[in-house]
């Protein structure tokens, strides 16, 4: 005789065990589409010079370097980046196909599906030894994009910008045709001439005979000889943060972070001090020279203003 399995009544289960539903308002909220990004507030072209890509290169002496020529001034401004991403600039200037889309090109795909294109990129900052970017998009006009509403539904005219990479932002402008703009003080201070990066032995550091050694030697008593002036702010943000005053030592890296970037002798002695760390000796000796030749005018032009006792 046949088992017959039993099976025990349903039971249902009490309001407390039900899964939840949002509320019918919080419902509706959720499908509205959310903004696509917040700008960084309004600028000034002015404030900007527009620079192109003069040469992307991966050299033992400088790493991987994006050179962007000022237009302006016809002077070379270095942009250190990572193996990937210039590898990716070079494939994109040079029209080389790969077999798979790389995360640019995928990048630009989903911008152009979503009808939004890049209109202009900007390097805005020096914070540290680390470059800030913005990227810019609009809408596209004239095209048809898929039935699914778009974030934020921007209308065309609108522009709107996103933080970013240098490196990123340079590779996105590259593959849209945009335009790229450096803020005019950080270009002032960060920008060298075009025979600074001309390789040979007339470039002078360890290529004209100096050896590793040496430019170690050197660059190191210069930066012992000079007067950090951020060391308390350093000093103090140890302490804040040792005891936990996380507000206190944001507000004081944002103080360092200003001032590396407003000192030009401090962002000299951070750039000597990374190609050092990195084992780019030519490169370390170039900027060891030009902090002397500053430190020198900084002295002369002090020595010039001291008004004289009679």
């Amino acid at each position: 005789m046949p088992l017959a399995l039993q099976l025990p009544a349903a039971r249902a289960f009490p309001a407390a065990c039900r899964l939840h539903r949002p509320p019918r308002a919080l419902r509706r909220a959720s499908r509205k589409p959310l903004p696509l990004c917040a700008s960084s507030g309004d600028f000034s072209l002015r404030d900007y010079e527009e620079a192109v890509v003069a040469e992307v290169k991966a050299t033992e002496k400088y790493g991987h370097i994006v050179l962007l020529r000022l237009k302006e001034t016809q002077t070379l401004l270095p942009v250190y980046i990572g193996a990937f991403e210039c590898g990716a600039l070079v494939n994109q200037i040079h029209k080389k196909e790969t077999p798979r889309p790389l995360t640019h090109d995928l990048m630009k795909s989903v911008l152009e599906v979503l009808g939004f294109r890049i209109t202009k990129v900007r390097i805005t900052e020096l914070k540290g030894n680390t470059y800030h970017a913005r990227v810019h998009l609009s809408r596209s006009r004239g095209i048809k994009s898929s039935s699914a509403q778009l974030p934020g539904d921007t209308p065309p005219s609108v522009e709107v910008d996103v933080d970013a990479r240098p490196s990123d932002a340079i590779n996105l402008a590259v593959r849209f045709g945009a335009a790229i703009y450096v803020n005019r003080e950080l270009a002032a201070k960060m920008a060298h001439p075009v025979i600074s990066f001309q390789e040979g032995p007339s470039n002078g550091g360890s290529g004209s005979g100096e050896q590793h050694a040496e430019v170690v030697r050197s660059c190191r008593e210069e930066i012992l000889a000079y007067s950090d002036p951020t060391i308390m702010h350093k000093l103090q943000l140890q302490l804040a943060i040792a005891e936990e005053r996380f507000e206190d030592a944001k507000q004081l890296q944002s103080q360092i972070d200003e001032i590396l970037s407003s000192d030009r002798a401090i962002s000299l002695m951070v750039a000597m001090e990374t190609a050092l760390e990195d084992g780019r000796y030519d490169e370390a000796a170039r900027l060891r020279d030009e902090f002397k030749a500053l430190r020198k005018a900084q002295q002369l032009s002090s020595s010039e203003v001291t008004p004289d006792h009679i």
